[in-house]
């Protein structure tokens, strides 16, 4: 039953939809293809989803699926006012540059990617233009995301968003209690570290509060896959461009997380006392496999 589900594939191509690039490369295949009929392009990492952008100029820099300004990360970016001040960000994972519609005048914000290929359908216009549209606000690094940020010793990042665990393979160092030193390291007092933790195959919320906990810091979780009560009360529906996604939010004081507090919507990741800390030396993919059927 597990190796079935492990092998599901929720993310195929749509009747109407037209392949316009593929590559491949050692992390794996990409697919960038349109869909005329809604008006929107997207790129595909093996059965993952990773990036959207609406066709129509008047919505282009509109932050879709995963990053939607309704779901968890603009609830985020909402409710921390400092979030949007002048400073620096860092974003572990690029995608299609969605990230980028986030950035304000007088931040910088840096895209660490592990492929080049990645990098090259990004900046690559006649597909996407996040990265154009946000110019100079925004860069990005090549290369193993924890190994550049270790180096960039002088930076002070107001957030640190890693969004590097959808696929199915996930980078287990970026998950460990070392990694979690470098983040602080590099974290601006009343920083921010967002971590997306949705997955079809591995149920990771719990692992990152209990690296939470482990560093003395406050995290809340918010699993966004359907309209509440009260939505649907109020006649609310579900945007065609949105995909459910589960984050984890953590800062050195609940002050640092502004409204989120307050949030019905956010809390306390449920950590289970036998979750361990992992470690470099120590990981348990087996512990967290989620083998329900969705």
């Amino acid at each position: 039953m597990a190796a079935a589900f492990l092998l599901a594939s929720p993310w195929v191509t749509k009747p109407g939809e037209v392949v316009l690039q593929t590559d491949r490369t050692f992390f794996g295949s990409y697919r960038v293809s349109l869909d005329r009929g809604a008006g929107r392009r997207s790129l595909a990492h093996g059965t993952t989803l990773h990036g959207m952008q609406a066709l129509a100029p008047a919505r282009r820099r509109e932050p879709l699926t995963y990053y939607h300004r309704t779901g968890p990360f603009g609830h985020m970016m909402d409710a921390i006012p400092h979030l949007r001040e002048a400073g620096e960000v860092a974003a572990v994972g690029l995608g299609v540059g969605t990230l980028a519609a986030y950035a304000t005048p007088g931040q910088q914000w840096t895209f660490y990617e592990i492929d080049p290929a990645i990098e090259r359908i990004a900046l690559d216009d006649r597909y996407f233009t996040f990265l154009k549209d946000c110019g100079d606000l925004c860069r990005v690094v090549i290369g193993d995301a924890r190994l550049s940020l270790s180096a960039t010793a002088g930076a002070r990042y107001q957030l640190v968003v890693l969004d590097a665990f959808s696929s199915d393979a996930i980078p287990v160092h970026l998950l460990t209690n070392e990694a979690m030193a470098v983040y602080l390291a590099r974290l601006a007092p009343h920083g921010v570290i967002a971590f997306h933790v949705s997955n079809r195959h591995l149920r990771l919320a719990g692992v990152v509060g209990r690296l939470a906990a482990a560093n003395g810091l406050v995290a809340l979780q918010e699993s966004d896959f359907r309209l509440s009560r009260n939505d649907m009360r109020e006649g609310k529906t579900w945007p065609d461009d949105k995909t459910g996604s589960e984050w984890v939010v953590m800062a050195r004081s609940r002050d640092d997380l502004g409204a989120l507090t307050t949030s019905s919507a956010w809390h306390a990741p449920a950590v289970a006392p036998s979750t361990p800390l992992w470690s470099d030396d120590f990981s348990n993919l087996l512990s967290v496999l989620d083998i329900r059927l969705h």
